[in-house]
């Protein structure tokens, strides 16, 4: 019964999300590779949705790589925005480092102006209305803002980007970057009872591929995301080869549905025992199209 009453609000979801202008706050390590920044860009020209905040996500603790990483995604949502003549947007800056394990079961938060901001944001909502909260990173910030706030449990539905999931065992491995950045985030969210969760598995968006080649013949500009965008690839893929932008996937999950399927799904074993929402196929074509389309406008 209660996969049948999941199955109904993705349904619902799914309609009242097509084709609204749907209010969210995007939590992304923009800092980290190439495609946090693009599909930032993406979200913020579609005219499909509300940004309501960039919220600035660690990728690792300082204590493991050595630099204050959630610094460097919020400098660069700063850019971004001004860029986009968009300064009246918040960027806020997250957590540090990540959720804190005291004892077997008690997870402690990370008190960041970002959690708070998802918080108020949060508990604004009516009765049966949800804010999103769309993850391109560690889950950091949006586990804190549940631990400090329980309430806002039934007001928000989590947009997650990460995981591996196996089609044929019908199983997830944790073994990914955006989880391993903060495995007790992660946990926060799927152990937490009433909590919309949506997982986009990392291995479904492999084809969402730019080249080297679309970067010399598409971004005509040294200016603006444009130019940005350039940086970056300079920056992260020295290589200059292929780049799979998974971020897109997220974030045309939520703006464009269509061009995905969900199923319901158990959390793994390890979790408490719910159903949650999994992406289990996304149209590359359509949204790498959309995209280009979007972001060169």
């Amino acid at each position: 019964m209660k996969e049948f009453y999941l199955f109904f609000a993705l349904f619902f979801l799914l309609n009242n999300l097509h084709g609204q202008n749907t209010k969210v706050i995007i939590d992304a390590d923009t800092g980290n590779e190439i495609d946090d920044l693009p599909a930032i860009v993406l979200g913020l020209k579609s005219g499909k949705l509300d940004v309501l905040a960039l919220t600035a996500a660690q990728w690792n603790r300082f204590g493991v790589c050595g630099r204050q990483t959630m610094h460097e995604s919020w400098m660069l949502n700063n850019r971004i925005l001004h860029h986009l003549d968009l300064k009246y947007i918040p960027s806020l800056k997250g957590a540090e480092y990540g959720v804190i394990q005291h004892g077997i079961n008690r997870m402690v938060p990370i008190p960041n102006e970002a959690s708070d901001f998802m918080v108020n944001k949060a508990l604004e909502k009516a009765d049966g209305d949800k804010l999103i909260i769309i993850v391109t990173g560690s889950a950091t910030n949006v586990a804190s803002a549940i631990l400090s706030e329980p309430r806002i449990i039934e007001k928000i539905a989590v947009y997650f980007i990460g995981t591996i999931y196996d089609f044929n065992r019908k199983a997830f491995s944790k073994n990914e970057f955006n989880v391993t950045s903060d495995l007790n985030a992660i946990d926060v969210l799927l152990n937490t009872e009433n909590l919309e969760l949506h997982i986009m598995p990392a291995n479904i968006c492999r084809q969402l591929l730019v080249s080297q080649y679309d970067i010399d013949e598409k971004l005509s500009s040294n200016e603006g995301t444009q130019g940005m965008l350039k940086e970056r690839w300079d920056t992260v893929n020295k290589d200059g080869i292929n780049w799979i932008m998974w971020d897109f996937a997220i974030l045309q999950a939520v703006m464009n549905p269509q061009w995905t399927k969900q199923v319901v799904h158990p959390t793994p074993p390890e979790n408490t025992p719910r159903s949650i929402f999994l992406y289990t196929e996304i149209n590359t074509e359509a949204m790498m199209d959309d995209f280009w389309k979007v972001f060169l406008k």
